[in-house]
């Protein structure tokens, strides 16, 4: 058997803080993220589970009537606590300015428009504002304690690396030429502040004084705003690089999902880190007889052509994943369960797969799973 992933072992790891599970569309990544979430909860720790991928039905799957912006407790978890949200930009930005923006001035920055575009239309608003809001639950758990785990579920695969990313891009963006414009005390905005009537006559004869005047509100507030994404920013991607961070790969048994799951995998070795494991979610579990059991099934030919079917359907997701799967990685494989995960019995029964420790077998002459 190729090296098994120890998921029971990785959430029992107090000092893994941040666990972040990535996997293309369709693999059941975010079912996953909740599993991990509530064995980790139940197992005594405190956890916070929050989706950059706004799934509705993570909301369902916990027992909750929605998420919001803000953490909620989940119902009926025993042993530590859970609590759930889903990412909310617009909250998030907000948020920050009131952190990061002077006192005297956030009233005014929130109610800006330049800011109000800024927040709404800015490219890469998702990727900055998810890195925002783990520094925020991170920093929060250092300080009162109310978390020692945070289960991250991003985007699917491609988009989960633009926000892996984004504490990296947004220190080029900060020194980029956009930003080097707006910045008060460096670019051209600095003549605004300096009231020489002659430039500011002419900027407000092309773009209104009243435009004129949100726009000196908004940059000279926006330098501290940045330098505060900036450094919290810098605590993610530290986080993140440090071996608090536990990285899993969601895959399914489907070629596609596979060679994603292989891709990304490549991708965190050359950001210098690496995933914990793989979850190859919904196989095939074959069936196990005894000669005895096989021979009397073949009395009955639907019945021995399902087995058959299962056993060949097993094999072929077993073949896939040896050949699709660097040697490398540990594995821990997830059986398609007979219903799906809407409901907080269904995420502790994936809970309790993932928990239980089933790897991938080099050798598969046999069925080995018993249902």
């Amino acid at each position: 058997m190729r090296e098994l992933f120890d998921v029971s072992g990785m959430l029992a790891d107090r000092a893994v803080r941040v666990v972040v599970t990535c996997g293309t569309g369709g693999v059941g990544k975010t079912s996953v993220s909740a599993a991990l979430a509530v064995t980790a909860a139940e197992a005594g720790r405190h956890v916070v589970l929050v989706t950059v991928d706004p799934a509705k039905r993570l909301a369902t799957a916990l027992g909750l009537a929605g998420l919001g912006g803000e953490p909620q407790p989940v119902p009926g978890i025993s042993g530590g606590s859970l609590d759930a949200l889903m990412l909310d930009m617009t909250q998030t930005f907000d948020d920050a300015v009131r952190s990061h923006a002077p006192r005297n001035r956030v009233d005014e920055v929130l109610r800006n428009p330049f800011y109000k575009a800024l927040s709404t239309s800015f490219s890469g608003t998702q990727d900055y504002m998810a890195t925002e809001k783990l520094g925020q639950l991170y920093e929060r758990s250092l300080a009162d304690g109310r978390w020692d785990l945070i289960v991250v579920d991003t985007p699917p695969s491609r988009s989960a690396l633009d926000f892996l990313d984004a504490p990296a891009r947004l220190d080029r963006l900060a020194e980029g030429p956009v930003l080097q414009l707006l910045a008060p005390s460096r670019g051209p905005l600095k003549l605004i502040g300096t009231g020489l009537s002659q430039v500011t006559w002419l900027i407000s004869k092309i773009i209104g004084s009243k435009a004129l005047s949100d726009l000196q509100v908004f940059a000279s507030a926006f330098e501290t705003v940045m330098t505060g994404f900036r450094r919290r920013a810098g605590v993610v991607r530290t986080l993140l690089a440090s071996p608090a961070a536990a990285f899993v790969v969601v895959a399914s048994p489907r070629k596609a999902a596979l060679d994603e799951a292989r891709f990304f995998a490549d991708q965190l070795r050359g950001r210098r880190t690496t995933s914990r494991g793989v979850v190859v979610n919904r196989v095939t579990p074959p069936v196990s007889l005894s000669s005895g059991d096989e021979a009397a099934l073949r009395e009955h030919p639907e019945a021995y052509a399902w087995w058959r079917g299962t056993w060949a359907t097993w094999k072929a997701q077993h073949e896939r994943m040896l050949t699709a799967l660097p040697a490398s990685l540990p594995v821990a494989l997830a059986a398609m369960l007979e219903r799906e995960v809407t409901d907080l019995d269904a995420v502790r029964e994936l809970g309790l797969l993932l928990a239980g420790g089933v790897g991938l077998a080099e050798e598969h002459g046999t069925p080995v799973v018993d249902i």
